[in-house]
């Protein structure tokens, strides 16, 4: 239960920093303009609608040989991936208690994540790491920015 609600810490402040990063762009933030105000429920953001983004929370074992530096470097090197894929809003890597790899996901929407997360990503997941990765899905249908959010 500890890890779910600290996953669910990390999607969270994703879709806030997300979601102010929107709001920004679209007008400024006001106790008169919910939809941007921070610490506040809201859309996630004008231009895309709450209702279509989609979490995704990814776990791995890590095999036994792979210590914490050397996954941290493996992860480094997949940064520019990420950076180009389509449809990704953020991505937060993630090492777990249980020794467990892998991220927290944020996409616009469901089909750019089943792109993302397909047969032939699961299959290289299971031959690199040697077991099948967890891949669950989240809709979300609100963001709350926190008051500790930077803009």
């Amino acid at each position: 239960m500890k890890r779910l609600a600290v996953a669910a810490l990390i999607v969270a402040f994703s879709l806030a920093s997300f979601a102010a990063a929107r709001a920004h762009q679209a007008e400024p933030a006001s106790p008169a303009n919910p939809q941007t105000a921070p610490a506040t429920a809201q859309p996630a953001s004008p231009q895309v609608p709450a209702s279509t983004l989609v979490a995704v929370l990814v776990k791995i074992p890590i095999p036994g040989k792979l210590d914490r530096t050397r996954l941290i470097a493996i992860m480094q090197k997949t940064v520019p991936e990420f950076q180009a894929l389509p449809g990704l809003v953020r991505k937060y890597y993630t090492i777990s208690d249980d020794q467990k790899f892998g991220g927290v996901y944020l996409f616009e929407n469901r089909q750019a994540a089943d792109a993302h997360f397909d047969d032939a990503w699961k299959a290289k997941m299971l031959k690199n790491y040697g077991a099948p990765a967890e891949v669950e899905y989240f809709d979300v249908p609100i963001v709350v920015e926190g008051s500790a959010a930077t803009n």
